[in-house]
């Protein structure tokens, strides 16, 4: 009973010295406010700055001249700057030039500016035109980080969506086009294998004719061989003809000469026969043979004149030999000349043979070379044939409107779906975990400037080092969670931000103040004047670890060593559990929990190093302290 009557009796002591006079109620009053003024003002600010980015000033020039193509004009620069205005994600003002554009920056008329060139369409264009070589558009983003930093690191943004925009347009133009190409040169190699069909049964037949005519050819080659070896003895038996008939005529006028004369030696035999006979028949008839003799002499003179008379058969034949002759005589020079054009007829037939029979084996050697040829362009038609059917078979079987959807997926093909398991509403949401954490430390820090750490009167008059400590923990404590209380109001009811377990917040921001509250104490017991200089220098190293900003991750390794010590990131881990889900305080395994052990942690050797420096002041006494106390004893 009387630790807790020393108890009370020093905490209503150190309040009755805080509230006694006017001017230090006031003071109280306003270094309750403190923290309140600081985290209600700083996210009241910045509740939601990117929902008024439309209220930033950027300007649009927009020199881009357009380009023609697929029959219509173009301008990319244009339509790009049109969409941007019509979003309203700030508060576009268009400007006639760069130059425009780039004074009103460097004035501070304009956060930045958006400037598309000339070429920006042309440029874009000429990913497609095969005539001349691609070159990369590009958007000109004008920035002056007098303007502030964050409007550039804002204006890089809008470029980035504005380039990803454009890209993910002329993407699916690309890859529409692709796709077309695609489904044309799948129906050219559809039609390229019906031609290759063609030409591979073309090819066979080919082959067949190539074969024929190899076979053909080496049947030429054979006759002409033949022809050659006829010839050759058609001109020698023609060279014999000629050079035996080449006396013909000479001889054949002689025989012709001869018979003419036989015929003449003829009809004078037979006049001299009749006149012999007559003459001899008359000597008979002088001369003493008998009678008998001379019918028979006369009758065989007889008989002979009429064997050599004209119309005899010598005669006949006389006649005729001596016609014939004559005709051969006319006839012979040429049949002689006859003989020696055939003559020189078979010495060109064998000239021709032999050429025929060169001729032939170049052709029988062109026709086998020409088999072999046409062998191989049937087997490549065929295989020409087989490839483009499997080509035309693996190219994909598209539509117009098919193509248009892959078109749009290629050229948008991630779709970021986000599944927040716990989320903050807005900017000034996803601050509030850092700013109660750090406004709890401000609160704590300025109720010490009015709050005693110890009653040195009190540990004199009681000895009682645990109380005393206790109690100049509970006051600053105290009015920390009412501060806490306060701004928890102003946030959830004056600003609105959503809160997933009020009561659970409540209750730890209450947690995060009495943690603070021993801190600051522990310096103040222990260093007095530096300790409280400590307090504020371990709040500004504080707003550096406690990663209420960026990730903590990204700190430097002996800060991210800081981190995992301080109280300060804790508090913004457990704040932010509460406000954006956490739906209980539990204390097992789970980062609330983490963060609630290491604040009470904290507060338990926070406290019992204030006793222990109670209990050391404790020890000796100054002549102030030896006072009466309003402590009894």
């Amino acid at each position: 009973m009387s630790f807790l009557r020393t108890f009370l009796t020093a905490v209503r002591a150190e309040l009755a010295r805080i509230t006694a006079t006017r001017m230090s109620s006031i003071s109280l009053i306003a270094l309750m406010f403190i923290p309140v003024v600081y985290g209600g003002l700083y996210l009241w600010g910045n509740r939601d700055p990117y929902g008024a980015l439309d209220r930033v000033p950027a300007a649009l020039a927009v020199p881009d001249t357009g380009t023609a193509g697929d029959g219509a004009a173009r301008n990319s620069g244009r339509a790009a700057a049109d969409a941007l205005v019509k979003a309203k994600d700030f508060r576009w003002a268009e400007v006639r030039s760069a130059a425009r554009a780039e004074a009103g920056v460097r004035q501070g008329a304009y956060d930045f500016a958006l400037v598309f060139p000339a070429s920006f369409s042309r440029d874009l264009a000429s990913a497609s035109d095969t005539d001349s070589a691609p070159v990369t558009a590009r958007l000109q983003l004008l920035t002056d980080d007098t303007n502030g930093y964050l409007s550039t690191t804002i204006a890089k943004q809008a470029a980035q969506r504005v380039a990803a925009e454009v890209a993910r347009k002329l993407g699916r133009t690309a890859s529409l086009r692709l796709l077309d190409g695609v489904a044309d040169l799948r129906k050219g190699l559809s039609d390229a294998a019906g031609g290759a069909a063609s030409l591979a049964d073309g090819a066979a037949s080919a082959d067949s004719g190539a074969a024929a005519l190899a076979d053909g050819t080496a049947q030429l080659r054979t006759g002409a061989t033949q022809l050659g070896t006829g010839a050759a003895a058609l001109q020698s038996g023609l060279g014999a003809l000629r050079s035996g008939t080449a006396a013909l005529p000479a001889q054949a006028a002689q025989l012709a000469s001869g018979a003419q004369q036989l015929s003449s030696g003829v009809v004078r035999v037979n006049a001299l026969a009749a006149k012999s006979q007559a003459d001899v028949a008359a000597a008979l008839a002088a001369s003493d043979v008998p009678a008998a003799q001379q019918a028979q002499l006369v009758a065989e003179l007889a008989a002979l004149s009429a064997a050599t008379g004209s119309g005899s058969a010598l005669g006949q034949g006389a006649d005729q030999l001596a016609a014939g002759t004559a005709q051969l005589s006319a006839g012979a020079p040429a049949l002689a000349q006859g003989v020696s054009g055939a003559a020189d007829g078979a010495a060109r037939l064998r000239a021709g043979a032999d050429a025929l029979e060169t001729g032939a084996g170049s052709a029988a050697s062109g026709a086998a070379q020409l088999r072999n040829g046409t062998a191989q362009l049937a087997s490549g038609s065929a295989q020409l044939r087989d490839s483009l059917r499997d080509g035309a078979a693996k190219a994909p079987a598209t539509t117009a409107s098919s193509r248009a959807a892959i078109a749009t997926a290629i050229a948008h093909p991630l779709d970021v779906r986000q599944s927040a398991y716990r989320s903050a509403e807005n900017y000034g949401a996803g601050l509030a975990p850092f700013f109660l954490s750090l406004a709890a430390w401000i609160g704590i820090y300025a109720l010490f400037l009015l709050v005693r750490p110890l009653s040195r009167r009190a540990l004199t008059a009681t000895r009682r080092p645990l109380a005393t400590a206790l109690a100049g923990w509970a006051v600053p404590a105290a009015l920390g969670v009412l501060q806490m209380a306060g701004l928890f109001a102003l946030v959830t009811l004056g600003l609105h931000l959503p809160v997933a377990n009020p009561a659970g917040l409540l209750g730890f921001v209450a947690l995060v103040a009495a943690s603070y509250a021993a801190i600051v104490l522990a310096l103040n017991v222990w260093l007095g004047s530096v300790g409280q200089f400590l307090g504020l220098l371990l709040m500004v190293v504080q707003l550096v670890t406690a990663g209420g900003t960026f990730p903590w991750q990204t700190l430097p390794a002996p800060l991210a060593a800081l981190h995992q010590v301080l109280p300060m990131g804790y508090a913004v881990d457990g704040v932010r559990q509460l406000m954006y889900g956490a739906s209980s305080v539990g204390l097992g395994g789970s980062a609330l929990g983490g963060s609630i052990l290491v604040l009470a942690a904290w507060l338990v050797a926070s406290l019992a190093i204030s006793v222990a420096g109670a209990a050391k002041q404790s020890g000796y006494r100054t002549l102030r302290e030896l006072r009466p106390s309003a402590i009894g004893g």
